[in-house]
């Protein structure tokens, strides 16, 4: 299986490894796949990739649970072993990118909510991120110096065009960093989320030893003649289920109220006394703060720590509920399901102000890892619906968002708690249609047939020039750059 060690979303899988700076993949692959304008064996012979479908094997062995169940259960995981490559990742990112270079040079599209762009293009890109991170198979320490390199790379970029322009780069370095500031919330996310990341790794490798589902208990089964005993053990096993489902529901809810207490009796004063470092800390980033709204006086750092308290009590119950589910619950699909649920319910219910953003970049990073270890319970069921009847889908999402509205609710959160549901349900609808059903929409040949994988170099390096590029040249000449720099991956791809 080729794994993606790729530490961040915004690096190729498809690049040749060992290439310069532009080209940033290190893909492992077996002995019989060759790169670099050589024959690929593999695909020769027919063998793509088959998603969620293991190829059939007379030495393959059937989990505890049996033939079908296990099937099914497999098919639950957004990233099966049985596939090879994994191309909705790649799309997803540059799609994503692509849309980003937009709404940098032209602000109008992002206000007017241009095809719902603020509900998913910075969300799929966190979620990218943690799928990645999730499939890396390098050290922390690896992964963060790789993330690192690419962010001293896009700051000199953004500096470089700030002191050519004549801009006054000293008193607003937080703006000459910009949308840089995206590297550092991954490399931080991954660090803190490091211990997560080994504990979910240890609960699929239990939970496919036991056919996908975690049970510590093996069920004797009665001989076919003895009926007495199959429906004693049937009623006993009931109850049970019974039991453990009401114990496990009780053990759930009290450590998420027991949390909610901690942070608002006992941290939220202490982290109060330390507003007038706080405060200190922000002035020294110049007047950029104020974009992501960041306090500028005592009083607004006093109420910001407060936010910070409530946010950063929703992300540690996230984290809470992923390790108690895979606890208390025998399949581990159920955990992710758990904490998307939480997470929008808490963000439709309750106000969050610009200043959540970074916590919510964390939370989607939480899920993408929860989804991508654990599985979605019948992702693949549902998905199938969801292909089937996108018409609906699409339907259902064009009444939520209201005609006319306009402003960046991304960056300014709505106050009236009806535009807060409906923007958070579009965002909630397509996050969960990209994990159900991103898999079946991009098909492999994008790149194995039609050789767009040079459209992943042509991401990576938007990425870091694109502001740049806006600073310095007016339109149209930013776009027409932008637009050059395709072609130019396309002949440095297959020409050198």
């Amino acid at each position: 299986t080729l794994r993606q060690p790729c530490p961040a979303a915004l690096c190729s899988r498809w690049s040749r490894p060992g290439a310069d700076l532009m080209v940033v993949a290190e893909t492992d692959k077996p002995d019989d796949v060759e790169f670099g304008g050589e024959k690929t064996s593999l695909l020769q012979q027919g063998l793509g990739p088959s998603y969620g479908k293991a190829p059939p094997s007379a030495d393959a062995k059937l989990p505890a649970a049996g033939e079908k169940e296990a099937a099914e259960e497999e098919t639950d995981d957004l990233c099966p072993t049985s596939a090879k490559y994994y191309p909705f990742l790649d799309v997803t990112r540059i799609c994503c990118v692509g849309f980003v270079c937009v709404d940098h040079g032209d602000a109008e599209f992002g206000m007017w909510n241009v095809i719902l762009c603020q509900n998913w293009v910075l969300q799929f890109l966190f979620i990218v991120c943690g799928v990645c991170y999730g499939m890396s198979k390098k050290s922390l320490l690896a992964y963060e110096l790789r993330l690192l390199k690419y962010a001293v790379l896009g700051i000199c970029i953004n500096w470089s065009a700030w002191l050519l322009m004549g801009m006054d780069w000293k008193d607003n370095f937080f703006n000459v960093v910009f949308h840089i500031w995206f590297i550092f919330g991954i490399m931080l996310y991954a660090l803190i989320l490091y211990p997560l990341r080994i504990y979910l790794e240890k609960v699929r490798e239990q939970s496919d030893s036991q056919g996908y589902i975690l049970s510590s208990e093996i069920e004797q089964k009665p001989s076919q003649d003895d009926d007495s005993a199959k429906q004693t053990i049937t009623v006993r096993r009931r109850a049970q289920d019974r039991d453990s489902w009401v114990w496990a529901i009780a053990v759930i809810l009290g450590g998420v109220l027991a949390l909610l207490v901690l942070f608002h009796v006992v941290v939220q004063p202490l982290l109060l006394l330390l507003a007038p470092l706080v405060l200190d800390f922000f002035k020294t980033l110049g007047t950029g703060v104020a974009f992501w709204g960041l306090p500028e006086d005592i009083d607004e750092t006093y109420t910001f720590l407060l936010r910070i308290c409530q946010y950063t009590n929703a992300s540690i119950t996230n984290i809470y509920l992923i390790v108690g589910c895979t606890k208390m619950f025998k399949r581990r699909q159920i955990a992710a399901w758990i904490v998307i649920a939480h997470t929008y319910l808490n963000r439709c219910l309750f106000y969050r102000a610009a200043d959540e953003r970074a916590f919510h970049g964390l939370d989607l990073t939480v899920i993408a890892l929860s989804v991508y270890y654990l599985g979605l319970l019948h992702r693949r069921k549902l998905g199938e619906y969801l292909v089937r009847y996108w018409f609906c889908l699409i339907m259902i999402v064009i009444p939520i968002w209201p005609l006319g509205a306009y402003g960046r609710f991304d960056e300014n959160p709505p106050t009236d708690v009806g535009m807060r549901i409906r923007y958070n349900s579009l965002e909630a609808i397509a996050i969960l249609t990209w994990f159900l059903a991103a898999d079946r929409v991009f098909d492999i040949k994008i790149f194995t047939e039609d050789k767009l994988d040079w459209m992943n170099d042509w991401a990576l390096l938007a990425f870091l020039v694109h502001k740049a590029i806006h600073i310095m040249f007016p339109e149209p000449l930013n776009w027409i750059v932008i637009i050059a720099l395709a072609p130019a991956c396309y002949f440095r791809k297959h020409y050198t």
